[in-house]
């Protein structure tokens, strides 16, 4: 195989490490975040700073909490930059956008939101860069260190039935219900 194309392949496996992040978080889907680290890996995220396990902790109780609502990880630009073939440098630009009811206090203490004595939900986007260090282990890319930078914030309150979707849509959910798992299912993918 050419360096060229194993480059690309690499990239695109960098690439579904952070896709299995982002989807993992927002379904809740514990293991599936868990496998896009290595098991030694660190993670350096806002309030937080330690081990993959304990990382994986600390936003399981955030995002458990039936007070977040909603979560959405949108990432964007994604440059990666091989050191090595085995050692690459990462910086993916993620928005985040969290809904969060009046009861959410961790996470409104950790996102400063503006809006810690409103009785309503808030609505809070964090725009920022997951800066990683990726690894390639036994032919797996994964992360090895992340540091979660914060570009800007917003947080606004919102009524319950501000913006709200219409129910005869398909709509997305955080837990094993939502669409996603029906469609891996009928393709044999569980």
């Amino acid at each position: 195989m050419s360096a060229a194309l194993q480059l690309l392949i690499d990239k695109d496996l960098i690439r579904d490490a952070l896709l299995r992040y982002a989807r993992g978080v927002d379904r809740r889907d514990w293991a599936l975040v868990r496998a896009a680290f290595f098991e030694d890996g660190h993670d350096d995220h806002a309030d937080f700073k330690g081990t993959r396990d304990d990382f994986i902790a600390w936003v399981r109780e955030r995002h458990d909490a039936p007070s977040l609502l909603k979560s959405t990880h949108f990432l964007g630009n994604c440059l990666i930059e091989f050191a090595s073939a085995s050692v690459a440098a990462v910086e993916t630009y993620f928005v985040a956008r969290l809904e969060l009811a009046p009861q959410a206090d961790a996470h409104r203490a950790m996102l400063a939101a503006r809006l810690g004595d409103s009785a309503g939900n808030s609505r809070v986007e964090v725009f920022g860069r997951y800066v990683d260090r990726f690894e390639k282990r036994s032919d797996e890319w994964r992360i090895a260190q992340r540091r979660t930078v914060f570009d800007a914030i917003q947080s606004e309150a919102v009524d319950a039935n501000d913006n709200a979707l219409n129910p005869a849509w398909t709509l997305g959910r955080r837990d094993r219900l939502d669409p996603v798992f029906a469609v891996r299912t009928e393709i044999g993918l569980n």
